[in-house]
């Protein structure tokens, strides 16, 4: 990337932004009649076969032109964008929807991602601090009854949660006891979520190494932790809006992109990963599989000050688009959710303190 001088530069900035704007290869012609070049026609086909051979530019066809390919994108999000300043009717909408939801935070995450996916063209998406930070600390197993079995999960700091499991597995006290011990060595001090992540491997694993033992283990917890509806963490808005991108005509794609979102720990997944990144993260589907698609990419940022906990909120689209306005109206959402929950978490000190 540091090889490229100034007007390979300028030529790669001016094929993303016609791309962007028109969806389609971008040839020398163009550049050439854009007239923001003092280059003869020679110059600038020479300059694009230079970007071709450097991997920033693909030819879909013989004779079309070129796009920009993910590693472009990269340069171009790293070095050579500008962003745009959010319009003051952006902001006055976004104080507007967020302050409509009041205090229920539920409503106010899902107008965020109702915001971002309507500001962005794309789909919108708010992940709930609990869904990336409740931490397991231990399980407990107990024979209660024949065929019942009663589960003690213990959250940091000290949070328990019981719940009784029918089961036809006649479960002795010593194996409970066996299991409680094993699983909380393995799994104790891990997210829920990374903890529902492992025993779904763990279960694979047991299927092709018949190990009966972890296999009973993994079952029982996987029983035990799985997600009620409830407890749904992950707000998305405009999955339908992916229909509209070129990108994804094709029905079967379209299709399991459907799927990993209806799925959602894809994006808990994606997100936990860069939780701890610092400002906001652009991921490009080619760099990281937890995008869900090659040809997708996503704008993250984390949210949450002061005492509050901190989640993610973003949006996922395709690579090819608009990202000086969409990363500066991701970061807006970010800060404006983070306001209102420590605002939040303002007015909840004060009611419990009371007067004085």
């Amino acid at each position: 990337m540091a090889g490229l001088d100034t007007r390979s530069r300028a030529i790669l900035k001016e094929i993303i932004r016609v791309h962007v704007d028109t969806g389609r290869p971008v040839s020398s012609r163009t550049l050439f009649k854009c007239d923001r070049f003092a280059l003869s026609p020679a110059s600038i086909r020479n300059i694009m076969a230079d970007l071709t051979d450097g991997g920033y530019l693909v030819q879909p066809h013989t004779s079309a032109g070129r796009v920009p390919t993910d590693r472009a994108y990269r340069i171009y999000i790293d070095e050579l964008m500008r962003q745009r300043r959010v319009s003051d009717d952006v902001r006055e909408q976004v104080g507007s929807d967020l302050d409509s939801a009041g205090g229920d935070v539920s409503r106010l995450f899902s107008a965020a991602s109702r915001l971002l996916s309507q500001l962005s063209g794309e789909v919108g998406f708010v992940v709930a601090p609990d869904a990336l930070h409740t931490v397991v600390k231990s399980l407990r197993f107990l024979a209660v009854a024949p065929g019942k079995v009663l589960v003690v999960q213990v959250n940091e700091p000290d949070v328990v949660i019981s719940r009784v499991l029918e089961t036809e597995i006649a479960y002795t006290s010593e194996e409970l006891d066996a299991l409680s011990e094993r699983l909380t060595r393995e799994y104790g001090g891990r997210t829920l979520h990374e903890v529902r992540q492992r025993l779904v491997m763990a279960l694979a694993r047991e299927r092709e190494e018949a190990g009966r033992m972890m296999g009973r283990a993994a079952e029982l917890a996987r029983r035990a932790l799985e997600k009620k509806d409830s407890e749904d963490s992950v707000f998305f808005d405009g999955t339908a809006r992916l229909l509209e991108k070129p990108e994804f005509a094709d029905v079967l794609s379209l299709r399991r992109v459907f799927q990993a979102f209806e799925e959602k720990a894809k994006v808990l997944d994606l997100v936990s990963r860069y939780l701890d990144a610092p400002g906001t993260s652009v991921v490009l589907g080619s760099e990281d599989s937890h995008v869900v698609d090659p040809r997708l990419s996503a704008v993250l940022t984390s949210y949450g000050t002061g005492e509050t906990l901190t989640g993610m909120l973003g949006v996922i689209g395709p690579a090819r688009r608009e990202y000086t306005r969409v990363i500066p109206v991701v970061e807006l959402l970010g800060r404006a959710v983070s306001d209102r929950l420590d605002r939040r978490e303002a007015e909840s000190s004060d009611s419990e303190g009371g007067p004085r």
